[in-house]
């Protein structure tokens, strides 16, 4: 700001305070320099030869700090100087009947000091003018720098309110600030109240709220001027948080693998009291068995191949995605025809290759594709879909099944332990698509789901090529 008065301040001081003071003192007389042109085109080379020489000093000022660049720009310059007041006037008037083509006369002495001192002092005014320039692109750059990293790369969630009619107006906000002050965009109530209470008493005002089974943040509200607040979110990354989360963890899993126990347990009782001769009840019975121990084998199995994907790195190599698809489809066909339902599938004729885990990759689509016909009917088709772009990997793994609740799309559906459907014989662990989603995004890709209650699921996977 300081600098910006002075580069105003010099302009009018040189300009009308000096002159004004000159003819005031009867020191000069007016006009205290007169420019007489030649012709109209020299009047006009003038002007723009003076004007060229004047932005020239706004680089100059601009690459101050900078001293390689400022010798380059000072020996171009210099050359353009030259062309501009020595070339072009050589040039245009040699061999003319002209006269000098420009003239300046200066009143006496004290008009020519001034006139010196006017040209000295523009020249300088320019270039701090094109040093402010450099340092308000830089302000700028830096505050754009700042946005990103508070967007991109702060988990802490940061929002600017302004409160006009007892109402919260969002000035700014982050990506994490969306995800934890609002709720289908509507602004969390509790924020709400918090906002208004540190408007009224003009002090930083905090709370502790729980957003979801596992998230914990504190709030805080910190007054910044008349009607403005700062809003700023940290999670709550305590050992008693990850406690409580793996507490509720186990609590689920043990619960679930209660229940096949239980059933096993109970089952076997009932082969001691079956008669010899009751095959009918000792196949139920066996039937009954087997299928709540294949329950437990795949919960257990969901758990440990969970604890892998947090321990052990992935083993990427050039991989053929349509075999890949091929081995889900072996894999599962058997049960798809004994339950009465397809598995289609449309890949490419030519291989589409990636780098990628393949067992993990198998894994991610085995578990979609199981699913999908689990929760199909009889007569449901499951589609497996390839479809390469230059950029990337498109799979998508399609049914006509039951659908998926809209409470729980886009994302909630991938979290831990979350099932979408109430628990009996075709429930999962809730570990199933968070273990597809970790495998994705360890290969650097993306998934997305589409859902129609009745009408079917979409589940689409982008993997880098």
């Amino acid at each position: 700001m300081r600098r910006w008065l002075i580069i105003l301040l010099m302009p009018l001081v040189f300009w009308v305070a000096l002159p004004l003071w000159l003819k005031a003192t009867n020191r000069a007389s007016y006009p205290l320099v007169k420019i007489q042109a030649a012709s109209s085109s020299t009047a006009l080379w003038f002007l723009a030869a003076l004007g060229l020489s004047v932005i020239l000093c706004l680089p100059i000022g601009w690459y101050l700090n900078q001293p390689r660049r400022l010798l380059i720009l000072l020996i171009a310059g210099i050359g353009v100087l030259l062309i501009l007041w020595v070339g072009i006037p050589r040039w245009r008037f040699t061999d003319k009947t002209e006269p000098t083509p420009i003239v300046l006369q200066a009143a006496n002495d004290p008009a020519q000091g001034w006139l010196v001192a006017m040209s000295a002092a523009s020249v300088l005014s320019f270039v701090l003018t094109g040093q402010q320039l450099r340092a308000m692109r830089r302000e700028r750059t830096s505050h754009q720098r700042l946005i990103t990293v508070f967007n991109d790369q702060i988990n802490e969630g940061v929002a600017i309110f302004s409160i006009s009619r007892s109402q919260p107006q969002l000035q700014w906000i982050n990506a994490a600030g969306l995800a934890y002050f609002y709720e289908q965009k509507q602004l969390n109530p509790e924020v709400g109240r918090l906002l208004q209470r540190a408007i009224e008493s003009q002090r930083i005002t905090a709370q502790s709220l729980g957003l979801g089974e596992a998230t914990r943040v504190t709030i805080q509200v910190t007054p910044l001027s008349e009607n403005t607040v700062s809003v700023v979110a940290r999670s709550l990354q305590s050992d008693a948080d990850t406690s409580s989360f793996y507490e509720n963890f186990i609590r689920r899993i043990v619960h679930d693998m209660r229940n096949p126990l239980a059933a096993v347990i109970a089952h076997a009782s009932n082969l001691y009291l079956a008669p010899p001769g009751d095959t009918t009840t000792w196949q139920n019975t066996a039937r009954t068995i087997e299928n709540e121990a294949q329950r437990l084998t795949r919960l257990v199995d969901s758990m440990l191949f969970d604890a892998r994907l947090a321990f052990v790195p992935i083993a990427p190599e050039k991989i053929d995605l349509v075999d890949v698809i091929e081995d889900v489809m072996f894999q599962h066909d058997e049960r798809a025809n004994r339950e009465g339902k397809a598995i289609e599938i449309e890949t490419p004729s030519e291989a589409v290759t990636v780098q990628a885990d393949r067992d993990l990759l198998v894994r991610a689509l085995s578990n979609l594709v199981d699913n999908s016909l689990k929760y199909s009917k009889s007569g449901g088709v499951v589609l497996i879909r390839l479809e390469p772009t230059p950029t990337q990997t498109i799979l998508k793994v399609m049914d006509n099944g039951d659908g998926i609740p809209p409470d729980y799309l886009p994302d909630k559906i991938f979290d831990p332990l979350v099932r979408a459907r109430p628990r009996g014989e075709h429930s999962g662990s809730g570990l199933g698509l968070s273990i597809v989603k970790k495998i994705v995004e360890l290969h650097g890709g993306t998934i997305a789901v589409q859902s129609v209650v009745g009408k079917g699921t979409t589940m689409t996977i982008c993997l880098p090529r």
